[in-house]
């Protein structure tokens, strides 16, 4: 980086610092700008606020995706890491630490309880579409919004916060004329329906891939709304396979505010709920729906001629984890990502995922 960026606060000459005191970091045209030249210029990036200050779902993810970091400043002066909850000395040992391998390398604070108050469904989907004039984007995330928290998305944009009124056909345009270049948007729900994520499209061989990311609030915990949701999951995923082309799906249920955001303390851990497999993935895996569903108890979703599969996972109480392992472990992971690429990204970021 040849220049200082506006929101760089200090640098060490390998270490790019960017601090904040806002109670919610979201993923600003500024901020994104500096995450993009990070990553570029091969440098890593840390975010340094203190306790109050809580990030939104698509500027974790920004985060996470170019290695950066997140140090808290917590009350007496101490350090940790705002993912981990690893206890630092120095802003530098984020960087050059990994995740506490021992319960003594945890900040005491980063275990504080929070209360949970709401159940959120975190959805990965990605769709294949044609290269085609008539393709019109975002139909995978309205689909989403309306069947779980009620209420198609009620804005979008470049950036956070995505106060743009929802669009779908200018969104199209935007992504059409930047291709070849991938392009990603935000989306977002309203504060009583509330929902936010990305949509990143993409173009490949075989058309355009668009991508979606969303986290939905559907409810409290406990409430007949939250119960409902994750109920209507299986027939989303059918309705979404009848109407496009999906690749892959992965559904995470997990408990957290009520805003989305998330806070640089210990939440519980998310749990697979379900998993969607498109009709190219069934066809290029060469699965045998038959077997897939009296072995897996798979259902069946799609048309007929080309369908595709939803293996149920787990519930909000009910653990998932053992049954995505054997879906895998059915797949075969290593054959899953070579046939999906990056429509398989899920699948590496619930493996990463705390299971307890």
């Amino acid at each position: 980086m040849n220049a200082k960026h506006p929101m760089l606060d200090q640098s060490d000459g390998v270490i790019l610092m960017t601090e904040t005191r806002a109670r919610i970091a979201y993923l600003s045209e500024a901020r994104a700008d500096l995450l993009i030249a990070a990553a570029e210029a091969e440098r890593p990036l840390v975010l340094v606020s203190d306790e109050v200050t809580r990030l939104t779902y698509p500027m974790r993810e920004a985060l996470r995706d170019v290695h950066g970091r997140w140090v808290v400043r917590e009350v007496g002066g101490t350090l940790r890491d705002g993912l981990s909850g690893a206890r630092l000395t120095s802003i530098a040992d984020a960087v050059r630490t990994g995740p506490p391998s021992h319960p003594e390398d945890v900040s005491v604070r980063f275990l504080r309880p929070v209360p949970a108050q709401s159940v959120q469904l975190v959805i990965t989907q990605s769709v294949r579409h044609k290269a085609a004039a008539t393709t019109i984007l975002g139909g995978a995330a309205e689909l989403f919004a309306r069947e779980l928290t009620g209420a198609a998305p009620t804005g979008w944009g470049a950036h956070e916060p995505a106060v743009v009124a929802w669009d779908r056909a200018r969104l199209t345009e935007l992504s059409r004329t930047r291709m070849p270049r991938e392009t990603t948007v935000m989306v977002a729900g309203s504060p009583d329906r509330p929902m936010i994520g990305t949509i990143r499209a993409s173009r490949v061989d075989s058309g355009l891939e668009e991508t979606t990311q969303l986290m939905l609030g559907v409810g409290a915990p406990g409430s007949d709304a939250a119960r409902d949701a994750i109920g209507r999951i299986p027939v989303v995923m059918a309705d979404l396979t009848t109407h496009q082309m999906p690749l892959f799906g992965l559904v995470l249920a997990r408990t957290g505010q009520a805003d989305l955001s998330f806070p640089s303390v210990l939440e519980a851990p998310p749990n697979p709920i379900g998993m969607l497999l498109g009709p190219p993935g069934v066809r290029e895996l060469g699965l045998d729906v038959s077997r897939m569903a009296a072995e897996l108890d798979a259902r069946v979703v799609g048309r007929a001629r080309i369908p595709g599969l939803y293996l149920p996972l787990g519930s909000f109480h009910e653990p998932g984890w053992a049954k995505f392992d054997a879906v895998l472990d059915a797949l075969g992971p290593d054959r899953v990502r070579q046939v999906l690429g990056s429509a398989g990204m899920p699948i590496e970021e619930a493996l990463r995922a705390p299971r307890s």
